[in-house]
């Protein structure tokens, strides 16, 4: 028998991540991907196969399982992709391997991940509802394997991947053959049904331990996202938006988020484990309880005692009188390598592909420091060329710039017989929502910026979520310094231009014919003309187009002048998104409202 390459894929993956409400469901999703594809890799190794990616060794440790965010040795376990390739010797059937692998992964699912969940959640679940549990529990896992003789390193792998996508054009539709009928299905997806008690029946102190609502309808999948985890060692995301914030508040306020913390303990308000982290040490309990609109919200889930908005004027409204409010935003960064798949087909063997791997593990690791650690931030998942993590607006900017950084270096390494500009790159989106939005949603706004940031590659996407309705993005590549252009706009909304005259622009450009359809060159002059007294028209000091980063070509075709304004105007709104997150100090005359 010869040696063989074999390659495996996992899933679902995209769209099992974004089914999410809570933090708890994203962050439990992705962690238990990378744990199942960690199962994959120690069948691989246990049957003598030799790893090449993720490339890990018999005897590492990084083979051991970990269900939770930190191994014993408090160190986060190495994320695992979906996907492993691994060299097969002679000697070893690679079709039996992969259905080891296959039975390997389907037991942890089953024994390890979703048989502890259901025993914790009896009080939850509804009766007789064992034989639609294990229908839901053993559908669930996609597995997919290729494998060919070795020959060409690269054309061997080449065509190993065509086999693994047409498979996954292909969707297996097994019929449901357990049902309760007349049961409402899951709000994450709306595929399978509940398997929860009616609200009212369920236990209230489970119910409320994992933050189910009483509304609220989760299948077996669903559940074991929800409850896969001890509550509070997952970041509410509204801590990550505050991060910022209440680092500043520690400065400057620090007998009044000493004492709201007292005031936390005292009444029982939800617990962060995680105080190894930055964005968690300064205030390790639930951040809900600085957004006044929340106060009521908070003592009814976490069923507090006492008048909410009574205790917010006493423990939470002094901080107030040193800062502003917190501005309820966060950042959905996602980022991902660009033309990954050309430098891989410039590997001819296993050892080059194996060096490639631990330069892509050595990034997960930077990347892993950059979010948390350097800029206050909670990852959800680096694993290969992919980072998907939350961070504050205040530090988002510097955040996506570092991991660009960090990648360049990774890549530079493991691609130096590659030209500089024939590497790989990063692309990264920024999401900006509101932080009640759900977590499937802001997951939903980081991959738009993404893929926006994608569409002409090494470069940073910016998308705002409007409350109001609708989105605002502005995207531009790396090399021309997006985010030095974005705080010099943020800096200028705050010293010389109002906000309301780059509205002004916004709305006159709309008046104006669209570039495509102007057949006249004359509004070319109409369009500066416009902008000038608009920016002339400024309270104590008129300012010229070129003063606020727009200089107008005089002699610019209309279409190249109103793309240009454009940019501008969208450059300019966003920037208004991260001034309004810049964290003010109040003078000592001020009151809070």
């Amino acid at each position: 028998m010869t040696e063989h390459l074999l390659l495996i894929t996992l899933g679902p993956v995209q769209d099992f991540i974004a089914q999410a409400r809570r933090t708890r469901d994203l962050w439990y999703g992705s962690h238990l991907l990378s744990e199942l594809g960690r199962a994959a890799a120690r069948a691989l190794i246990d049957g003598r196969a030799e790893l090449i990616f993720p490339s890990l060794e018999k005897g590492d440790p990084q083979l051991e399982g970990c269900l939770k965010p930190l191994r014993a040795d408090n160190t986060p376990p190495q994320n695992i992709a979906n996907k492993l390739l691994a060299e097969v010797p002679e000697g070893v059937d690679p079709q039996q391997l992969a259905r080891a692998a296959r039975k390997a992964v389907a037991d942890y699912w089953r024994d390890q991940v979703a048989a502890p969940v259901k025993a914790k959640c009896v009080g939850l679940l509804a009766q007789n509802i064992d034989a639609v549990w294990t229908e839901q529990i053993d559908s669930f896992l996609e597995f997919a394997a290729s494998w060919l003789p070795l020959g060409d390193y690269a054309e061997t792998r080449r065509q190993l991947e065509q086999a693994i996508a047409g498979r996954k054009l292909l969707r297996d539709f097994d019929p449901w053959t357990q049902g309760r009928g007349n049961v409402p299905k899951s709000s994450l997806d709306g595929a399978r049904e509940s398997v929860l008690l009616p609200p009212r029946q369920r236990a209230s102190d489970n119910a409320r331990r994992y933050r189910i609502a009483d509304g609220e309808q989760l299948d077996a999948v669903g559940l074991v996202k929800r409850a896969g985890g001890e509550p509070d060692q997952f970041v509410p995301v509204v801590n990550v938006a505050l991060a910022s914030w209440l680092a500043r508040a520690g400065q400057v306020a620090k007998t009044e988020l000493d004492a709201l913390k007292a005031a936390c303990n005292t009444a029982g308000v939800s617990p962060v484990a995680r105080t190894d982290l930055p964005c968690v040490s300064p205030f390790a309990f639930d951040g809900s309880v600085l957004l006044p609109s929340r106060w009521r919200s908070v003592f009814e889930e976490q069923g507090l005692q006492g008048d909410p908005e009574a205790w917010g004027r006493q423990h939470v409204r002094p901080l107030f009188r040193k800062l502003d409010e917190p501005f309820p935003y966060v950042a959905c960064l996602v980022a991902d390598g660009d033309r990954m798949g050309r430098a891989i087909n410039e590997l001819d063997s296993a050892a080059a592909h194996r060096a490639f791997s631990k330069a892509l593990a050595g990034f997960a690791d930077a990347a892993r420091n950059v979010v948390e650690q350097q800029y206050r931030g909670a990852l959800v998942y680096a694993g290969g060329d992919d980072v998907l993590a939350f961070v504050s607006l205040p530090e988002a900017l510097a955040c996506a710039d570092a991991l660009r950084t960090a990648f360049e270096s990774a890549m530079a390494t493991a691609c130096a017989s590659l030209a500089a500009d024939k590497r790989p790159t990063l692309s990264v989106g920024l999401g900006i929502g509101h932080v009640m939005e759900s977590m499937g949603d802001l997951l939903t706004l980081g991959r738009q910026a993404e893929r926006e940031a994608k569409r002409d590659r090494n470069a940073l996407a910016v998308l705002v979520d409007k409350r109001s309705g609708g989105t605002r993005t502005w995207c531009a590549p790396w090399n021309s310094n997006p985010v030095c252009a974005l705080n010099d706009a943020t800096a200028m909304l705050g010293d010389r231009i109002p906000s309301r005259k780059v509205y002004e622009i916004a709305n006159m450009l709309r008046r104006l014919p669209k570039p495509d359809e102007a057949h006249d060159d004359g509004w070319s002059r109409v369009l500066a003309l416009e902008v000038k007294r608009a920016l002339s028209g400024i309270e104590g000091s008129g300012l010229r187009p070129d003063e606020v980063g727009l200089a107008l070509d005089p002699i610019a075709k209309y279409k190249a002048l109103h793309s240009q304004v454009d940019a501008w105007v969208a450059r300019l709104l966003i920037a208004r998104t991260f001034d309004r997150a810049a964290i003010r100090e109040r003078r000592s005359q001020e009151v809070a409202a």
